[in-house]
């Protein structure tokens, strides 16, 4: 059956001239939660480092704590209390190092995974070899791709949006959605990383709108002026198509099945997207059924017959 899931990100709107505490940051992550509870959401996104945003601090160090530790319990209580999946971002601690993290809990609030922010921020010009990162901060070593019940996700982390790279490994270790925890909104960055790797992102930031992206590269839900909550149902089975050799096979689909089967198309980029809308038809059922090649399958057919031809 087709993979819908409702998935809700948050934005904390936190204004610089306002001190918080870790305590204070913790109970409004735990509140924004409660406020997307009612959509009973499969998964839900806070922002990069969160505990700490706002908190006074010279270090990380200064506002790290072990994992599991405090903050990840009280999400963890959470994310059992609310059956959801919760990203959960902080300053982790491990012995004489500090690593910007990105913790996912799972429905039962234990811990599926964490990601280690492979690219932190250089805390002053010029950046220099030893320069130090993030006051303290030290890089991960890979992207991550980690396993749910609803699919596979990746995390990227606010710096991390200036490396293509590390968002085309995710997708080729399997990732359908990457959640995107910030101190700030990226732009279109994300939608091209979203465009160029036929993924979802879902970007939770400090104080700049949060968005949900779709794998087209187009805007599904984003917080604003009125709302640090944005919601959206996903279907993780979606797939896009290019229209070369596939008009005339569309035009089929919809007489066959008309509702049952949503189309949207991208007329600019000379494509469409397919999703089920019923139990019991699948997209690979429709790619099985009328002979459809998905767009990433195209373009590497595509690729390879031009190097056949270039080097006949």
């Amino acid at each position: 059956m087709p993979r819908k899931i409702w998935v809700a990100t948050t934005c904390f709107r936190a204004a610089p001239d306002q001190p918080r505490t870790v305590e204070q940051n913790v109970r409004r992550a735990e509140d924004l939660i409660d406020q997307a509870a009612v959509y009973q959401p499969d998964l839900i996104c806070l922002p990069e480092t969160f505990p700490s945003i706002r908190v006074p601090h010279q270090a990380a160090r200064e506002v790290a704590e072990e994992v599991p530790g405090p903050v990840t319990e009280a999400l963890a209580r959470k994310a059992r209390q609310h059956r959801a999946y919760v990203v959960c971002p902080l300053f982790e601690r491990r012995g004489d190092r500090v690593y910007n993290v990105a913790v996912l809990l799972d429905r039962e609030g234990q811990i599926v995974g964490t990601y280690e922010k492979v690219h932190p921020v250089g805390s002053q010009p010029p950046l220099e070899p030893g320069a130090v990162l993030e006051r303290g901060v030290t890089p991960g070593r890979e992207a991550k791709v980690f396993e749910t019940d609803f699919g596979k996700i990746g995390i990227m982390i606010c710096f991390d949006s200036n490396w293509p790279g590390e968002w085309a490994e995710l997708k080729r270790r399997g990732a359908e959605l990457v959640v995107f925890p910030s101190a700030y909104e990226a732009g279109f960055k994300l939608f091209a990383h979203a465009w160029n790797n036929k993924y979802y992102v879902v970007s939770s930031t400090w104080s700049t709108p949060s968005k949900i992206i779709d794998l087209t590269g187009q805007l599904v839900a984003t917080t604003g002026t009125y709302t640090d909550l944005a919601v959206a149902r996903l279907d993780l089975e979606k797939r896009f198509f290019h229209v070369d050799w596939h008009a005339a096979k569309l035009v089929e689909i919809q007489r066959r099945y008309g509702r049952q089967v949503k189309v949207q198309w991208c007329l600019p980029e000379a494509g469409f997207t397919l999703e089920s809308e019923v139990e019991g038809l699948t997209v690979d059922d429709l790619i099985a059924e009328f002979g459809l090649q998905p767009y990433e399958e195209y373009i590497a057919a595509s690729a390879a017959l031009q190097a056949r031809l270039r080097d006949a």
